[in-house]
């Protein structure tokens, strides 16, 4: 039977390392308290920012690319497909997947585009790339990378959102093989009463080059209500119900790195340890779409995670929308 399994993976960031102190400050100067939040309820220490304005996800995402092609010793010829996960590509048209394609000198038959489904698109587009890559016979190998660049979004005066963020780009490649590796089963759920909770451009596309006040243009954000644990929880036992398996037989849960009191919530619901569930987001702050691969990474890099090893990557982006996917490293 034909697979499609994780090759190898990489990772780039920015090379500016910011502890939480500027936040904490920042927010001192406005009478707020928020370390509180920062440390214990998101679980911040420090992130990865962009040293100047020239970085973006196009220059982020070339950087893991590279790193990754240097590695596995392929071309981007090799290249059938090149996937880009962004909710803010450096370039709508033509794509910025496109624009990775001529960089990395790509051959023609090649199917290149970007996708959109916020902090779940690279899951979402690993699914969905696995998939069509088992019916297609000359696809072979996919290139897929998720960035985004949350930051240039943010208000600074939302103390729910500005120091959370980091800038990373994480590249992967998926190969056809007959081994025993791949995505095993996925569930997602669409939950769309949270569908107002975080909007970007606040003024919606049609009104970006209207409007006179760049905050206008940020995320218009409302704290969201969902359970975010019970969610992730029903994504997680259905995956594992389904194909026979308890939490033990799981060797790393790849979770969204968006709040660690979510996967220290996630944890105790499953009675799964720390060192089953690597979190990330203290040293990267939290990266969007790229954050459970990142998390691979980290895993596969500290000798966590072996190939033949089941993991579950789970993550959920705005709307809301969470995906589990069960797979064989």
């Amino acid at each position: 039977m034909v697979q499609v399994k994780i090759r190898d993976i990489a990772v780039s960031h920015g090379n500016l390392v910011v502890d939480n102190e500027p936040y904490l400050e920042h927010f001192r100067k406005r009478g707020k308290d928020v370390e509180h939040f920062l440390r214990d309820v998101i679980g911040r220490e420090k992130r990865f920012l962009f040293e100047d304005e020239s970085g973006n996800t196009l220059t982020l995402s070339l950087e893991a690319v590279k790193d990754l092609l240097d590695r596995t010793g392929l071309k981007g010829s090799d290249m059938d497909m090149i996937i880009l996960s962004s909710q803010l590509p450096e370039y709508t048209a033509p794509p910025t997947s496109i624009k990775i394609h001529s960089a990395i000198g790509g051959k023609n038959e090649c199917i290149c585009y970007d996708i959109n489904s916020n902090c779940c698109g690279m899951a979402l587009a690993f699914e969905q790339a696995a998939k069509y890559m088992t019916l297609t016979p000359h696809v072979t190998r996919a290139l897929l990378i998720g960035c985004d660049y949350i930051n240039m979004t943010i208000d600074e005066e939302e103390e729910n959102l500005y120091g959370h963020y980091g800038d990373a780009a994480c590249a992967v490649i998926l190969e056809k093989t007959e081994e025993d590796a791949g995505i095993v089963d996925s569930v997602c759920t669409v939950k769309s009463e949270g569908v107002d909770v975080a909007l970007f451009p606040g003024c919606g596309f049609s009104n970006i080059l209207r409007v006179e006040n760049k905050k206008d243009m940020l995320i218009k954000f409302v704290p969201p209500t969902e359970d975010v644990p019970a969610s992730a929880g029903e994504t997680i036992g259905r995956l594992l119900e389904a194909n026979g398996l308890t939490k033990d037989d799981v060797k790393m849960f790849c979770f969204s790195q968006y709040a660690l009191i979510n996967i220290r919530k996630i944890r105790e619901n499953f009675g799964i340890d720390e060192a089953h569930s690597l979190y990330i987001g203290d040293e990267y702050g939290y990266t969007g779409t790229s954050s459970p691969f990142i998390t691979l990474y980290e895993s596969v890099k500290r000798g966590f995670v072996k190939r033949g090893d089941y993991i579950v990557i789970w993550t959920i982006g705005c709307g809301s929308q969470n995906i589990g996917l069960l797979c064989k490293y």
